[in-house]
């Protein structure tokens, strides 16, 4: 038996679903623990690409079961949208999807919270609009929707009634239509039906196979630099993305973790607002978006690109304690002559190699780079680490010494099999 997780190390796109989907393929059990309807998860398999907004990609392994955490809050309506999104690509959900018992569920009211907000403030945080910092913060104030509230429709409508009514009030909904509200109301509770049958004690469930010595795989969503305490705020998500979120949000002890993997990019980048040291602006930065192919899977928004940053690489393997990294998108510098990364930060004519000291003035930092000769070879159909290029071999292991963590996976490329294990 053994307990694998699998975390996101920079400012989330970092490829977590083919690692996850990689994985999966001996474990029982895929569990997400944070998050929801704003992360994206992007398989290949063959010609065919499937995005997952919420169910973990263990679902793609057919002997997988998949856990949806009390940490996440979960749409129904979108969760319905995937199933059947599976379902027709002859992928079968009935009794593989579990959902935990206390999970807080985002509702037509949050969604509509979170867009009236990002409108009056001008958009300044650049949330996805889902609904998920509305819901988070319900369920802290402890009035919010939980999937056990699914089980009972006539009491659940209740509640919504009065959380709607409370809105209003508040004048939480300035620039929404009620009526709309009211419409999307109709579209939820369909979907609350076909859901709540998934409904579970997933905590037994959990401990249970554990028990039983089935493997489990523990996914994240987003990732480390968004993490609600420890990333760049405000420019954060609304839960913790690292490795102290599976406690709280799976009710399992971190202290069962046997491998706990950092999905590390090879170079940097960013989704939405917030401070970004290594962005690019130039050429480079634009060769990286197009050989890439740089845009959110859920928002489809362009991606911000920049060269690796080896101080926040560093703090996020230090913060999550990772035993592995899985080094993804290596094939992207094939072509790059030369490559830079940042190995220290200036500020004020002084330099540090502290993220947390700068956190709260990241926008103010110069960031000091060394310059890596590149391979200018292709990567993607190398099938071992020792087939690599000698100098992408040197520059993974520079990344590694920089971050003080070996890389024992690295990926060259979006399909299952491009991926060579150490």
């Amino acid at each position: 038996m053994a307990i694998t997780s699998v975390i996101g190390g920079q400012w989330g796109d970092e490829g977590k679903g083919k690692i996850v989907d990689f994985l999966s393929e001996n474990v029982g059990i895929v569990a997400r623990y944070q998050g929801g309807a704003n992360a994206g998860h992007t398989v290949y398999i063959g010609e065919q690409k499937i995005v997952l907004h919420q169910i973990p990609s263990g679902i793609l392994r057919q002997d997988c079961i998949t856990i949806m955490g009390n940490g996440m809050v979960l749409d129904p309506v979108g969760l319905v949208d995937e199933m059947n999104m599976l379902n027709n690509l002859n992928i079968e959900t009935k009794n593989r999807i579990h959902i935990a018992l206390n999970t807080s569920i985002v509702t037509p009211i949050h969604k509509a919270i979170d867009r009236a907000s990002e409108t009056a403030t001008n958009n300044r945080i650049g949330t996805t609009c889902k609904g998920i910092g509305p819901t988070y913060v319900d369920k802290y104030n402890r009035v919010g929707i939980r999937a056990f509230d699914l089980l009972n429709i006539k009491s659940l409508k209740e509640k919504i009634t009065a959380r709607l009514k409370v809105a209003e009030n508040n004048n939480e909904l300035i620039g929404i239509s009620i009526s709309s509200i009211k419409l999307e109301l109709e579209e939820f509770y369909k979907a609350v039906t076909q859901i709540a049958p998934y409904v579970k004690d997933t905590f037994t469930l959990l401990h249970e196979q554990i028990k039983n010595g089935v493997n489990v795989l523990v996914e994240g969503a987003q990732g480390t630099l968004l993490d609600i305490d420890h990333g760049t705020y405000p420019f954060v998500t609304s839960s913790n993305p690292t490795s102290g979120g599976i406690t709280t949000g799976l009710g399992l002890p971190i202290s069962k973790i046997d491998r706990n993997i950092g999905i590390i990019k090879a170079y940097t980048t960013r989704v939405g607002k917030g401070p970004f040291p290594t962005e690019l602006f130039d050429d480079d930065g634009k060769q990286l978006s197009n050989i890439g192919n740089e845009f959110g899977a859920t928002t489809g928004r362009p991606r911000r690109c920049g060269w690796f940053d080896g101080i926040a690489a560093k703090y996020s393997c230090q913060i999550n304690g990772f035993t592995e990294v899985a080094l993804t998108k290596l094939d992207i510098l094939d072509t790059f002559e030369e490559i830079k990364v940042c190995v220290e930060y200036e500020i004020n004519g002084k330099t540090t190699k502290s993220l947390p000291s700068v956190m709260h003035r990241l926008d103010e930092v110069k960031p000091i780079y060394e310059t890596i000769p590149g391979w200018n070879k292709p990567t993607c159909e190398v099938e071992h680490f020792n087939e690599l290029p000698l100098r992408a071999k040197e520059y993974i292991g520079y990344l590694s010494d920089l971050m003080e963590t070996p890389i024992k996976i690295i990926s060259i490329g979006p399909e299952r099999n491009q991926i060579i294990s150490r």
